[in-house]
């Protein structure tokens, strides 16, 4: 969750006054949902928590129309300081990624080496397409209303990608060898 709140607590921070439906809108443009674990449903749910909490404010609602009210929302100075807090914590302190391919390759053992070399490769093939993909996005990031800065998250995922591809690479070596498992 502290990701998701340094996430719509900058981005309320940069648009202010704004409401949920802006957050959502600023994230997508971001990508956000391939570099960050962003529910886009639970945006409404973090900003009411934020807010009782009293790092936003909830300082007008707006009302187009026929559509529902729109609360604007605005970051208060306890917001201020638990975005700055995360932002440095982010930036000072490495925090482990969780990769449930990692788990599974605990247990790599456990498969028939045919499967595992089949595995293997079909995970290889889904690194480089994965791969190409962020170099698409990447170019999509490059729209003037969109900070150069975000297209960064882009490219070190296909850094990470790139990575993953080449220890692939060496572990079908490895197997096909008979030096793993």
């Amino acid at each position: 969750m502290s990701a998701t709140r340094l996430l719509i607590l900058g981005v309320i921070r940069f648009k202010q006054p704004t409401h949920g439906y802006e957050v959502r809108r600023e994230l997508e443009t971001w990508r956000a949902e391939q570099w960050a674990n962003i529910a886009y449903g639970s945006i409404y749910f973090a900003l009411n928590k934020m807010a009782e909490e009293g790092l936003l404010e909830a300082v007008d609602v707006d009302r187009a129309g026929r559509r529902p009210a729109r609360t604007l929302y605005c970051i208060t100075s306890a917001g201020e300081e638990m975005f700055q807090t995360l932002l440095r914590e982010y930036w000072w302190q490495i925090k482990p990624t969780i990769d449930p391919f990692q788990v599974a390759l605990t247990f790599m053992n456990q498969l028939p080496r045919d499967e595992l070399l089949a595995a293997l490769r079909h995970r290889l093939a889904l690194a480089h397409t994965s791969s190409e993909g962020m170099t698409f996005a990447i170019k999509a990031l490059a729209e003037p209303n969109i900070p150069r800065h975000i297209a960064e998250n882009l490219r070190l995922i296909a850094a990470h990608l790139e990575t993953e591809a080449r220890w692939i690479e060496e572990a079908i070596a490895k197997v096909e060898r008979g030096d793993l498992p």
